[in-house]
């Protein structure tokens, strides 16, 4: 992703990325972290949110990275980048389009 400009198709691409490979609960934040007591169900979620993140990471600009580097959670990530490129005023779609 580079911006704005190209926001939307990147927000579909990284949905069906996530959705493809078994992900999406990650971004949605829709999953539960399992309790330390179940170690295999923990390192399955382990591994995924890594999984997750990877996705998320590889698919933006390097000068973008620095913007999420701080947050834990792919759901985090998925939620600040959502936060910085959404369009979500007339205007904003109208300069999207020049």
């Amino acid at each position: 992703m580079v911006g704005t400009k190209n926001f939307l198709a990147w927000k579909k691409r990284i949905c069906l990325l996530h959705k493809e490979n078994e992900l999406l609960e990650h971004i949605k934040g829709n999953i539960t972290i399992p309790a330390k007591e179940k170690m295999q169900a923990l390192a399955k979620y382990n591994k995924d949110e890594t999984r997750s993140q990877r996705i998320l990471i590889e698919s933006i600009k390097d000068s973008l990275v620095p913007y999420v580097s701080k947050f834990e959670t792919s759901k985090e990530i998925y939620d600040k980048l959502v936060d910085l490129f959404s369009v979500t005023t007339t205007e904003e779609v109208i300069s999207l389009r020049n």
